[in-house]
């Protein structure tokens, strides 16, 4: 690679350590081409880039960004699956085809700014999206006043009932045949 081309491969890298929801390097060795053109498509279907990085040129990349703990990591086959959109999709998938293939090896990631080793890796890959975790927290919010609404409904029912009750006693002491109520 010439010298221009190289500088310009760098800051492109610094920018995706910089920008992008989540970053997770990953270790390819043991998938041949066929499997990992099938994870570049899972990948782009997704809406995750995935893209093999000389390691020399990452590790200058991430030398002035929040990612440079990672340095690391860039040591033999180093390739990264980027997710500008969400922070474990990229997790997600290259966990799931790891499972099915024992490939690609999981390295580490950055997460919003966050260094994950493999393991957190991996627990990061078993959270549900953002969004269904926003979805479990306001059912959680909204949860103790359905219950209290519930709960007055209820008592009201039985205060009309009892209303109900005193009002064809009344009616039945004055010698008119009690109403029955619904």
């Amino acid at each position: 690679m010439a010298r221009p081309e190289k500088v310009e491969a760098v800051e492109s890298l610094s920018d995706i350590f910089k920008e992008a929801r989540s970053v997770v390097l990953n270790d390819f060795t043991g998938l041949d081409v066929e499997k990992l053109t099938s994870l570049r498509r899972k990948c782009r279907e997704s809406g995750v880039e995935y893209r093999v990085v000389k390691n020399t040129l990452a590790k200058r990349s991430v030398k002035d960004t929040p990612a440079k703990e990672l340095e690391a990591f860039f040591e033999g086959p180093t390739a990264l699956a980027i997710s500008r959109e969400s922070e474990n999709l990229s997790a997600k998938i290259l966990a799931e085809f790891a499972e099915e293939h024992e490939a690609p090896k999981l390295k580490a990631a950055i997460v919003e700014g966050k260094i994950l080793d493999a393991a957190g890796v991996v627990e990061l890959s078993k959270l549900p999206s953002r969004e269904v975790l926003l979805s479990q927290v306001l059912a959680g919010i909204q949860a103790p006043g359905s219950g209290l609404v519930f709960v007055l409904q209820g008592a009201a029912r039985k205060l009309m009932s009892v209303l109900e009750a005193i009002k064809n006693k009344k009616q039945s002491g004055n010698g008119e045949e009690p109403q029955k109520s619904d």
